[in-house]
């Protein structure tokens, strides 16, 4: 069972999406998570982008070349709370998941699998990603098959919906995560990015444990940047 191979499962969810939060709430008893916690979101309305810029706590994104909205900023700080969380309770690894998750209802079985197969050297596991496993689309043709479900990861950002990490890599990412100069799986991306493979171990699983929620997505509709 997934709640088995984690110290803890964080499920990232704004205090005003309260369906997104029943729905959260749901699966944890379906697929009984029992080590399951929501993990208050920051709500980006709350940022001043401008004073965050001013302090030098955020910057361009030099990747989307454009300035950052409220709704990623505030999902991005999200995130490193929940690495903080785990730093701070001293837990050996965490599962982190979006509120706007829906799980496979083989999701248990796919896991045991999986992590029956994955090295004991991994520091981040991507159980979800925008690009699929065999979709010959962007970042997909330098992934390498380990196992009949562990693929070893590469530049894997685009997207933080479910995602595995240990203590090593919450230091690692705290330890870059200011100032902000990108979405938070622009961050997450350095535990697979080409400059760092052979220091940091991530891996993919096949197929996904999950996929979106056709939920309306509160981030999405704070869209106000530095004016």
């Amino acid at each position: 069972m997934i709640s088995d191979y984690f110290d803890k499962i964080y499920i990232i969810n704004m205090r005003r999406s309260l369906k997104r939060r029943m729905a959260a709430l749901f699966h944890i008893q379906k697929l009984k998570l029992n080590n399951a916690s929501l993990v208050e979101a920051v709500d980006g309305r709350s940022l001043d982008l401008e004073e965050m810029k001013v302090e030098g706590s955020l910057q361009w994104d030099d990747w989307k070349q454009r300035d950052l909205t409220q709704g990623e900023v505030g999902c991005y700080i999200s995130h490193v709370k929940a690495w903080n969380m785990m730093v701070d309770q001293r837990l050996g690894n965490v599962l982190i998941c979006e509120d706007d998750i829906v799980w496979r209802p083989d999701a248990n079985e796919i896991a045991d699998r999986f992590m029956s197969e994955v090295p004991d050297d991994w520091d981040i596991i991507h159980f979800h990603s925008y690009v699929g496993i065999g979709s010959g689309r962007h970042n997909d043709s330098d992934r390498k098959r380990i196992s009949e479900h562990v693929w070893r990861g590469f530049d894997e950002g685009g997207g933080t919906l479910c995602y595995a990490i240990n203590i090593r890599a919450a230091r690692f990412l705290l330890g870059k995560a200011f100032p902000i100069c990108y979405a938070v799986d622009g961050l997450t991306n350095k535990l697979t990015s080409p400059e760092r493979n052979t220091e940091y171990h991530g891996y993919v699983c096949h197929p996904f444990l999950c996929g979106f929620s056709k939920i309306e997505s509160e981030i999405d509709k704070i869209f106000k940047r530095v004016n």
